[in-house]
């Protein structure tokens, strides 16, 4: 898998050199618009992932590819952060989860690859979480008055704008940097306090290894519409989450956000 994020930082690399970040190619799977810098890291991924046998993989470009049936399954983002690549933005990533089952729950292994400075994010399930092979661990920050929150409020009914209008309020600091999957990594590391995002627009793709590592690194995770068990590995499932960098912080940002006071992972 590290063979396949380094092949996409290579393809994303060429096409920053030659001038093409913003040279578009239609509509993905997702729905969203396709960069050729999205179709050229798919492939990379895809390539690299091809001689793994038996490998079901979803991806954000082009959807389901390989054996349905398979219960080893590969959830890949290859370009996550695509606006801020076609911008110039120096904050997007590439990201890839393996489960052996069918729901969120079932991912045991994630990495993720800044694509900018090449930092190396990684977790398998129970044996923690790294940064460029050094064990990262959340914040200890207990206090939403204190900490740095990424909310991401893109595309936000006015409505859910002001139900969350306590959060924005309540924290030192609301930040939202384009790329999920990284900033679950800066949650993981303690550069973020806590992430929310409640729009009921977040896809597997966009966070199943995040998820994992910033569970291995001990966030505590709330999801909905359920627990991780019942969040299906498939491209039409929508879901929102909040993961907080600890229990104690995590009980004031669910009571800000108006959500029930209760969190899955963390370790």
């Amino acid at each position: 898998m590290t063979d396949a994020t380094l092949r996409v930082q290579d393809a994303t690399s060429r096409i920053v050199s030659d001038g093409d970040r913003a040279k578009k190619l239609g509509v993905g799977a997702s729905g969203d618009k396709t960069l050729l810098a999205d179709r050229e890291a798919e492939k990379a991924m895809l390539n690299a992932l091809s001689g793994l046998r038996g490998l079901r993989v979803l991806s954000e470009e082009a959807g389901e590819v390989g054996d349905p049936r398979s219960q080893l399954a590969a959830i890949v983002d290859p370009l996550d952060g695509s606006a801020n690549f076609m911008r110039g933005v120096p904050f997007y990533c590439t990201s890839v989860a393996v489960a052996t089952g069918n729901s969120l729950d079932s991912v045991n292994f994630g990495i993720i690859r800044n694509l900018v400075n090449g930092d190396v994010y990684m977790a398998g399930k129970g044996s923690g979480a790294t940064k460029n092979g050094s064990r990262i661990r959340t914040s200890s920050t207990a206090k939403a008055s204190e900490s740095v929150v990424g909310i991401d409020l893109s595309r936000a009914t006015p409505e859910l704008v002001s139900e969350l209008q306590p959060l924005i309020s309540g924290v030192n600091r609301s930040v939202h940097f384009g790329a999920n999957a990284l900033e679950l990594c800066y949650l993981a590391e303690g550069k973020l306090d806590a992430f929310v995002d409640v729009r009921g627009r977040i896809r597997v793709t966009d966070i199943a290894a995040g998820f994992l590592i910033a569970a291995e690194a001990g966030a505590s995770i709330w999801s909905s519409p359920g627990p991780g068990d019942r969040l299906r590995l498939d491209l039409t499932e929508k879901f929102s989450m909040v993961g907080s960098s600890n229990p104690t912080l995590h009980e004031e940002v669910m009571r800000l956000c108006g959500r029930q006071t209760v969190w899955e992972k963390g370790t």
